[in-house]
């Protein structure tokens, strides 16, 4: 009977330890996405499903692959002009075809910051 008991304990630690770290990287997401450093996504973009200058951001990470995303927010133009299927399906949701100009944080992210913001992206999941 021990033995279950330890065994159940050291699953439900490991549960929330990986829980706080996932939420951690989530509010480190949410700093950088409100930022200027971040390319202040929140002046074109709101966090429920309505749009402002840019689509609504509520469920993104339904609509779109991690890969996408991963792309589209190293190189917003550049994903724009592919010809990739969630691109093109975007083009015709949002009835745009031109470039985005973005405001997007000049430079590349690190790879950190790009995980934490995808991070804090699929907690405006519903």
């Amino acid at each position: 009977m021990r033995k279950v008991f330890v065994s159940t304990q050291s699953v439900l630690v490991v549960f929330f330890l990986s829980f706080s770290f996932a939420w951690a990287d989530a509010k480190r997401g949410e700093e950088f996405f409100n930022s200027m450093q971040g390319g202040d996504c929140k002046s074109c973009h709101r966090v429920d499903g309505s749009k402002l200058v840019g689509p609504g951001l509520a469920d993104v990470t339904k609509r779109h692959t991690n890969e996408w995303l991963k792309a589209f927010l190293s190189d917003p133009q550049a994903t724009w002009k592919s010809e990739h299927p969630e691109t093109l399906e975007l083009k015709t949701r949002v009835r745009k075809t031109r470039v985005p100009i973005t405001t997007c944080k000049k430079g590349p992210m690190t790879s950190e910051q790009l995980q934490d913001l995808l991070d804090y992206l699929a907690t405006l999941d519903k």
